[in-house]
């Protein structure tokens, strides 16, 4: 999916829960089966890294916000928290006008 890593805007919360709906899913079940604070670093990073490689980063900060919000539904604070986290980082990265 070459159009995805095209430059554009982000898109938003639900149109991204439309977009990466199996992503979501497979990242949320592959972190929150985590058992140490060890592996889950490990997963997301995995989660991200298979992101960036399939659809590019244009759409990653706001992947990881719906990631997290999905592992906080699953009880999986830690998790979800640690997810946010890469998504405040990954805000930080981009530059502002990238992020109309």
């Amino acid at each position: 999916m070459d159009y995805a890593k095209k430059n554009r805007r982000a898109i938003s919360a639900t149109a991204c829960e439309d977009q990466y709906r199996l992503e979501l899913a497979r990242g949320a079940s592959h972190i929150a089966s985590t058992l140490s604070a060890e592996s889950r670093v490990h997963a997301i990073a995995e989660v991200v890294d298979g992101f960036v490689l399939q659809y590019g980063e244009n759409d990653l900060a706001v992947f990881l916000e719906v990631l997290a919000n999905r592992l906080t539904l699953r009880g999986a604070n830690e998790a979800a928290a640690a997810v946010a986290a890469a998504a405040q980082r990954t805000l930080k990265r981009r530059p502002a006008a990238s992020r109309t």
